[in-house]
């Protein structure tokens, strides 16, 4: 093969002239090669990120993304780089010249009509006036929110004196006699007498108060769909609190000196005596007091750090192992309010439910408890944590959670700290722009997608998934019976749950409807926005989510909703509905596109991997309707989870270099749903394609043309390299173990190469040798 920067170069200049060729493309057979220019791009794009020199049958991610690992750097403040970010930033780009009023760019909309059972991908709402007025006041509602983040002049003017006045409202609630903090904010100073053990109405009534703020204590209470009934939310009671990504970090010396020391920081900061310029406000800094503030802490902060560690390590040690939070069996534990009050006494949840829920919402029963034996364990904590320690730890929790959105000097501390966790410099300044997009995103997502979708999501991209998907299930309706571990029963409940598998694709149509403007009013219609207030913005978002949340207690689940916004760079797969959820987002190169050959959108695998989700380690426990039942018979799930082990021993044995040199061990019982997901989706999106591929043959009903440049590869390989692609990335070091502690996603280059190391159909495309790398004597199987 010809060096690849020559190939690029003939197919890059290939583009520039087929881009102004006018008129429909010639019809194509799958042995012609595709000139159009969405083929020179893609191919163009294949050619620069491949290295040919590897041999694909030792190291498929380095003969894939070779040129991408050579070319690429990661961006100074990212963890790491990838197609995963190249997509997440054009996506928000489009994103800020909507909400950006300095934007040359006049932002179309409203999007269409929301109708699921259309074809089209946007539409008309209606030339309304009515409407028309409500997409201007949303538009108007999108820039004050991000204006108010831009706004760092005011955000500094005002500096830390929302968390102060925040803080002096939590111990107003929290009130502990003889108490540092107290003294601190000048809080008058409680009548009583020193407590030594909590007060069981003063914790009840705090830990409510911080949870309408929308702030993670101890516990927290979410709204999920109950995973025996998936028509009915129910209330769910789990485990926080902690500081740091998981409990592993708490063992780790250095880290926790580095927490602590944030703590300390942090205190001082918010709370310091002299954190006042000659004005005697906090409106600015001196420069000697931020180099004083930055590097020294006084001892009382430096007491107080040590203290709220050594309460996190507890609860550290306290909490549930990451693998057994993620088994729905063992989270799914329904108790009465009594029953939750035998275990943990210390709290009245009568009391607390009553204060964090809407006026007039009943207290659901049973209430599903993710872990009881963390709340034994929370209670012991409790009764040997004196006030004055669980206060100094609620301060802390609301510290950490609030001061990101003061002015950078109060940020800084918690940089430093995330750059231990992440890799990146905490000398880097983030640019601004992208975090107020994010804002956005976070908070009036499906607003400001209605306008990306407008953008992004055109021609017939919704028609053209929706029939990738039924092929796709095709693909595994042939396979079951095939499968000669499955007994009929299961063959039949698995064939069942197949066919009643919903796709919801490009944008929600209900709560709200993405393509109406007055449904995205109404939707959001609860969060007031102030264009020259972003502190009270955020808090004010808290209140309104939460009760949003807990408003749909009293109602059904919306089976229609998609819980994903449009410009999302992802996709899933719910059990408790049994949906697959494919936001526009994700549908663009190099995952899909509407003009690319099959092979590649195939390749990308995103819909096999998502419809593969229903019948992993924890899917394949819900039957068609989405309830926690057992459909399987006693033999076939024995079978399953032997042919299951055979991935967790396989990717246990994948590494990941640390900061520190060592090797660590990919958790294969944490990544084992992701891991089915992606063999099952990448072996049944290629037989998928496959079968349309070899039942056309002439290429005149299916586009499976080659690609310029590449013409001299079988389409079978381009299939491959197709999947590995969107994987191309890099990441740093303390990134990656982050990653392996939190993520149940395996690395991308172990989700490259074990993947295809299970393939018969890899190894025939490449010709690998029995025993390459690639090409292993044992492969794993399970779909």
């Amino acid at each position: 093969m010809a060096p690849t920067k020559v190939y690029v170069t003939l197919v890059l200049g290939l583009a520039l002239q087929l881009i102004h060729v006018h008129g429909a493309p010639p019809l194509l057979s799958n042995e012609d090669v595709c000139t159009t220019p969405q083929c020179v791009l893609t191919a163009a794009a294949i050619l620069r990120d491949m290295n040919p020199h590897a041999d694909p049958c030792e190291d498929f991610n380095a003969y894939t993304c070779g040129g991408f690992l050579e070319r690429e750097e990661i961006p100074q403040d990212q963890e790491s780089t990838g197609y995963f970010h190249v997509l997440h930033d054009q996506n928000n780009r489009i994103i800020k010249s909507i909400v950006d009023v300095s934007s040359v760019k006049t932002p179309k909309g409203p999007v269409g009509s929301g109708d699921a059972d259309n074809d089209s991908d946007s539409g008309s709402e209606g030339d309304s006036s009515e409407s028309s007025e409500a997409a201007q006041r949303n538009l108007q509602k999108l820039r004050d929110l991000y204006s108010s983040c831009m706004d760092e002049v005011q955000i500094t003017k005002v500096g830390r004196q929302p968390v102060v006045d925040e803080i002096k409202k939590l111990l107003n609630e929290f009130p502990v006699a003889g108490s540092t903090l107290i003294e601190s904010v000048v809080v008058s100073e409680p009548s009583m007498d020193e407590q030594t053990q909590l007060d069981r109405n003063v914790l009840s009534m705090t830990l409510a108060y911080m949870g309408r703020l929308g702030l993670d204590t101890i516990n927290s209470f979410d709204v999920s769909t109950d995973l025996k009934d998936s028509k009915r939310h129910v209330l769910e009671l789990s485990e926080g609190g902690l500081g740091l990504p998981s409990k592993e970090y708490y063992l780790d010396d250095r880290t926790m000196e580095i927490y602590e020391t944030t703590i300390g920081k942090m205190f001082n900061l918010i709370l310091g005596e002299d954190a006042h310029d000659v004005d005697g406000n906090s409106t600015a800094l001196s420069s000697s007091f931020q180099k004083e503030y930055a590097t020294e802490v006084p001892a009382k902060w430096a007491a107080i750090a040590k203290d709220v560690v050594a309460f996190e390590k507890q609860l550290a040690a306290a909490s549930t192992n990451i693998n057994d939070l993620r088994d729905s069996y063992k989270t799914y534990n329904p108790r009465t309010l009594v029953d939750i009050s035998i275990m943990t006494p210390s709290i009245d949840w009568s009391m607390f439910l009553t204060n964090v829920l809407p006026a007039g919402t009943d207290i659901p029963q049973p209430i599903i408890v993710t872990s009881p034996a963390f709340q034994q364990r929370l209670e012991e904590l409790l009764q040997r944590t004196t006030p004055q320690s669980f206060q100094q730890f609620l301060v802390w929790t609301m510290i950490r959670q609030l001061s990101g959105n003061l002015a950078q000097r109060y940020r800084q501390p918690l940089r430093e700290l995330n750059s231990v966790l992440s890799g990146v410099s905490a000398n880097v300044t983030p640019d601004r722009s992208k975090h107020c997009v994010s804002v956005v995103n976070g908070q009036l997502g499906d607003m400001a997608g209605q306008y990306f979708v407008e953008e992004s999501f055109k021609g017939n991209s919704r028609k053209q998934v929706n029939e990738m998907i039924e092929t796709l299930r095709a693909a595994y309706i042939h396979a079951f019976p095939e499968l000669d571990w499955l007994d009929a029963t299961t063959t039949a409940g698995a064939i069942k749950k197949m066919k009643a598998i919903v796709q919801l694709i490009g944008f929600s149509t209900d709560s709200p409807n993405v393509g109406s403007s007055l449904s995205l009013e109404l939707y959001y219609s609860g969060y007031k926005v102030d264009a020259k207030d972003y502190f009270a913005n955020q808090m004010r978002v808290g209140l309104w989510s939460v009760e949003k949340a807990f408003r749909e207690l009293n109602r059904p689940v919306n089976m229609l909703k998609m819980h994903m916004v449009p410009q999302t760079v992802n996709a899933y797969y719910s059990p408790t509905q049994n949906q697959i959820v494919f936001p526009a987002g994700i549908l663009q190169p190099p995952f899909f596109h509407t003009d690319n050959p099959e092979y590649v959108n195939y390749g990308g695998v995103v819909a096999g991997h998502e419809i593969t989700h229903g019948f992993d380690n924890e899917g394949h426990l819900f039957d068609s309707d989405g309830r926690l039942t057992n459909w399987w018979s006693n033999a076939t799930s024995e079978a399953f989870y032997k042919k299951a082990r055979c991935f967790v021993d396989q990717y246990s044995n994948f590494t990941v270099k640390g900061a520190d040199g060592k090797d660590y061990h990919v958790n294969g019982e944490l990544t084992l749903g992701e891991n089915i997901a992606d063999n099952g989706g990448l072996k049944q999106s290629f037989a998928a394609w496959q079968a349309r591929y070899k039942s056309d043959t002439s290429g005149r009903k299916y586009k499976n043309s080659r690609l310029p440049g590449l013409d001299g590869m079988t389409t079978e390989q381009l299939f491959f390299i197709s999947y590995a692609r969107p994987w191309c990335s890099k990441q740093r070091a303390e990134s990656a173990i982050r990653q392996m502690r939190t993520d149940p996603h395996s690395p991308a280059r172990w989700r490259i190469n074990g993947a295809v190391q299970n393939s018969e159909a890899f190894a025939l495309a490449f010709g690998c040798s029995k025993g390459a790398a690639m090409n292993p004597e044992k492969k794993c199987d399970l779909w």
